[in-house]
């Protein structure tokens, strides 16, 4: 004959029981802030490398992400071509990037820029988008991804 537990005991074991749930909970809970303290770990390195760019460049553009290109006239052609891009536009022709260049520096050749893109487009920093008779220009698959790692985000 087995002997039957007193209620005191019955309560006391599911106190227990529940306290072990509590417990659980809380690991669980504990584990997920974990992963939460990693994300703001990975944003807060993120924007203290962008405020570590913009202190030494006084800036942060695109033409960052092509420190071999040395060239005043390239580095506008760059951010012409990425300022169209955030804009959603589609590429540029050469007389429509002269213009912008010649907006923004007071002066331009055609011939220089043609000259410019073409080697851009050489070094995979520009492609061309159309074959047509007049062709247009665009950044690079390979410039934006320069772009995201310089800024620490990784591939798209």
């Amino acid at each position: 004959m087995t002997a039957q537990r007193p209620p005191e005991d019955k309560q006391l074991a599911k106190k227990i029981a529940e306290l072990e749930e509590s417990i659980s909970r809380i690991r669980e809970g504990y584990g997920e802030f974990g992963q939460y303290m990693e994300v703001l770990r990975e944003i807060s390195a993120r924007y203290f490398r962008l405020m570590e760019l913009y202190s030494k460049h006084g800036g942060i553009s695109a033409d960052m992400a092509v420190p071999e290109i040395k060239d005043t006239i390239s580095k506008e052609i760059i951010r012409i071509l990425v300022d169209r891009a955030d804009k959603g536009g589609s590429g540029l022709n050469l007389s429509d990037i002269t213009r912008e260049l010649k907006m923004r520096r007071g002066t331009a050749s055609r011939r220089i820029v043609r000259e410019r893109v073409k080697g851009l487009v050489e070094r995979g920093i520009v492609k061309r988008t159309s074959q047509e008779k007049q062709p247009s220009y665009t950044i690079s698959e390979e410039l934006i991804d320069r772009w995201y790692d310089l800024l620490g985000l990784g591939k798209r």
